[in-house]
C-alpha cells in the first residue's frame, strides 16, 4: 500500500515562523545582533556638570592658598617693618602707604577787593571764593615768597566807568620790593590809550600781563594803577598770583 508523507507543517509563532529543520530559513527570519547604544544627552550632560564641579573645586582650592600667603605677607610686614620697604609693594593695587605724595606745588591767586579801593598798592583778598595761598605768604598788600626759585607771576586788571575822560593813561604795574634795592623794581607795565570815546557813556578794557621771573626767599610782589578807581574788584575780572615752575 502506497503511503503518502506530507510535508511538515509550518506555524508561526508571536508573528514569526516556525521553521522546519530540512528548509532553509529566509533571511528577513535570522536574528541580527543588536547595535551599541549610544550616550545620550542627559548622560552627557550629567558627566560635564561633574567636570565643572571639579574645576570648580579645584579653583577654590588654589584661591585660599593664594589668600593664606597673602595673610602670611600682611602679617610679616606688619610685625617686621612697620609697613615699610619692600613688603608693601608686594601687595596688588597698593601703593607704599609710608611714601609722601608729590610736593604741592607753590602757588597763589588773589582776587580783587572792593572794600579798600582807591589806594595803591592794590589790596586783595586771599582767602575767599578762589582766592587761596599755599606755601606764598600774602602780607601788607603783597605776596612774600618763602622759597627762591623761579616762577610764573600773572596779573589782570579791569578797568571800567560811566564816562570817557580824555588824555587819561591807564597804567598796570607789576613790581617787586627786594632787601638789596632801595627802590621798587618793576616787573611788567602796560599802558592803555584811546581806549574810549567821548560819544560813549559806559566803557570798560582789559590789561593782562604774565612773565616767568626770578624770586629770591623774602622778596615780595605788589600791583599799582593810574586810577585804582577805575578797577572793578569782581573775582572773575580782577586777580593776581603766581605758581613756581
Amino acid at each position: 500500500m502506497q503511503q503518502n508523507y506530507l510535508y511538515p507543517q509550518v506555524y508561526t509563532v508571536d508573528g514569526g515562523p516556525n521553521l522546519n529543520p530540512y528548509v532553509p530559513a529566509p533571511a528577513w527570519a535570522l536574528p541580527t545582533l543588536k547595535k551599541k547604544r549610544k550616550l545620550d544627552w542627559k548622560t552627557m550632560g550629567i558627566i560635564l556638570l561633574l567636570n565643572l564641579v571639579l574645576l570648580a573645586l579645584a579653583g577654590l582650592a588654589l584661591g585660599t592658598v593664594y589668600l593664606i600667603d597673602l595673610r602670611k605677607e600682611i602679617h610679616e610686614m606688619k610685625q617686621g617693618n612697620g609697613g615699610k620697604g619692600p613688603h608693601a609693594e608686594k601687595i596688588i593695587g597698593a601703593q607704599n602707604v609710608t611714601k609722601p605724595p608729590k610736593d604741592l606745588r607753590t602757588a597763589a591767586h588773589l582776587t580783587g577787593d572792593a572794600i579798600t579801593a582807591g589806594s595803591n598798592p592794590l589790596m586783595w583778598d586771599d582767602h575767599r571764593g578762589h582766592a587761596f595761598t599755599r606755601g606764598v605768604l600774602y602780607k601788607d598788600r603783597g605776596l612774600v615768597v618763602n622759597e627762591s626759585g623761579i616762577f610764573f607771576v600773572y596779573s589782570k586788571i579791569y578797568f571800567r566807568s560811566h564816562k570817557c575822560e580824555e588824555n587819561k593813561n591807564l597804567e598796570h604795574i607789576v613790581f617787586k620790593r627786594t632787601d638789596r634795592y632801595h627802590k621798587d623794581l618793576i616787573l611788567m607795565e602796560t599802558r592803555k590809550t584811546n581806549y574810549c570815546s567821548v560819544y560813549s557813556r559806559e566803557w570798560a578794557t582789559n590789561s593782562y600781563q604774565a612773565g616767568i621771573i626770578q624770586l629770591l626767599k623774602g622778596e615780595s610782589l605788589y600791583v599799582n594803577v593810574s586810577y585804582p578807581k577805575l578797577v572793578n574788584f569782581d573775582e572773575s575780572k580782577t586777580f593776581f598770583g603766581l605758581y613756581r615752575l
